[in-house]
């Protein structure tokens, strides 16, 4: 490919992130949260339990985690572009596969299919190592904005449940199986490895040397930065792994119980209680952006404290005040859904600024797979206490708990300019 030598006017790593927001968007919009439109009518259809619907959901979120390593490996061994293709042609054959489903085998083999595809394209692991390698003074702003997909494509939810009663729950899945294979194909296209290649240097500089380096040496990359072996050997690693690993289990614990919580517990309406889950999940975009741009502005420790605190004052304030409408529960909405959308670019972002980008996509895969394991745990205990107590007074207590253990685990790791003088020594080593 022949190189510019002058830089283009919009630095090509955003057109990277674009196309993370839209692959996400139309993931969310068919499965992650817009299949939550056809839970009943497929229920119906078929005359199944809730039982057999949850069981389906939660082997998707744990064969999630499984997964997510095993993706991280793949993208530090093949082009990203070529991962995302073929997940998308997995994606979309699994979403076809739905809508022609027969029984509760078929069921769970389609949602098995859907779920490999899924977790190798969407921002959980593959996106955000591709941006970390594009971006670095602007990698928090850039991450963060990469993962607002969801929020785009939430509302589809209302959408599916309109089109369902016009054309049935088979016809809308077979019809985003075969958008995803027409368009998410072709967006692949645009994940690049690396910016060398093309004369850059991240967040757009140029460079004539890198041009020259990369014309000469098309195969070779400038890639700097720990093994997955070397940062598991770091008390980084695995504090950062707690973290993320407390901070999921809260939110996916919480996630799953809001509505029963918002009804049972404190005796709001459904109507009112979706309604809450609405705002938190829409006011998590502010979290997303708002804590990759601090990320790259002020002490990563003090942006993970705050984050822990936002979520334990959140439940704190469930338990200590009376709310009795939507209005009163403004306080925990705004609190928890900056908390829980912050956690979300934190993974590429602080990976590569602890480890930096050799082994990226191995090191995200194993913090992702951490964490989603330490997510399965969450709703467990929640339903667990809740069904030995008859309320969920005692297991929010729980999650505060973990909340005030994570903030001081987060200034136990070093400060930024300390990891930056272990990565430089990593890379002489490497010279």
């Amino acid at each position: 490919m022949q190189q510019n030598n002058s830089n283009p006017r919009i630095f090509f790593g955003w057109y990277i992130v674009a196309g993370s927001v839209i692959t996400n968007a139309i993931l969310s919009a068919a499965y992650f949260q817009g299949f939550n439109a056809f839970i009943l009518p497929i229920e119906s259809h078929f005359g199944w339990s809730r039982s057999v619907i949850s069981g389906a959901m939660s082997l998707r979120q744990l064969e999630s985690g499984i997964i997510s390593p095993v993706v991280g490996f793949l993208l530090d061994k093949i082009r990203p572009r070529t991962l995302l293709f073929w997940s998308a042609i997995t994606t979309g054959i699994g979403l076809i596969s739905l809508g022609l489903i027969n029984g509760i085998v078929t069921f769970y083999l389609a949602i098995f299919v859907v779920s490999i595809g899924t977790s190798g394209m969407s921002h959980a692991v593959t996106w955000p190592v591709v941006i970390a390698r594009w971006f670095r003074k602007k990698l928090g702003l850039a991450t963060g904005i990469a993962v607002m997909g969801p929020i785009f494509g939430s509302p589809f939810v209302i959408l599916n449940t309109s089109l369902e009663e016009t054309f049935g729950w088979r016809s809308i899945l077979i019809g985003y199986g075969v958008i995803v294979l027409m368009f998410l194909t072709l967006i692949s296209a645009i994940a690049r490895e690396r910016p060398e290649k093309y004369g850059l240097l991240p967040d757009g500089e140029h460079s004539q040397e890198l041009s020259n380096y990369s014309t000469n040496n098309p195969s070779k990359t400038i890639e700097h930065g720990m093994r997955l072996g070397e940062a598991a050997r770091t008390l980084e690693f695995w504090l950062f792994t707690g973290y993320l690993s407390g901070m999921f289990m809260v939110n996916s614990a919480f996630q799953v119980h809001l509505i029963p919580y918002f009804i049972q517990d404190v005796g709001l309406t459904a109507k009112s209680a979706a309604v809450i889950f609405t705002l938190v999940f829409t006011l998590s975009g502010v979290g997303r952006m708002g804590a990759g741009y601090m990320l790259d502005k002020a002490d990563y420790r003090l942006v993970l404290c705050t984050v822990a605190a936002f979520m334990g004052l959140a439940f704190i304030y469930l338990q200590l005040v009376t709310v009795s409408s939507i209005l009163m529960a403004a306080p925990f909405i705004i609190l928890f859904g900056v908390g829980f959308g912050s956690i979300i670019p934190m993974r590429g972002t602080l990976g590569s600024m602890m480890f930096g980008t050799k082994s990226l996509g191995s090191i995200v895969g194993v913090l992702q797979g951490g964490a989603v394991a330490a997510g399965v745990i969450g709703p467990i205990f929640m339903g667990v206490i809740f069904d030995i107590d008859g309320r969920y007074f005692l297991s929010i207590w729980g999650l505060v708990a973990v909340c005030v253990i994570m903030i001081p685990l987060s200034f136990l790791m070093k400060s930024h300019s300390k990891l930056q003088i272990r990565l430089a020594t990593v890379m002489n080593t490497d010279g």
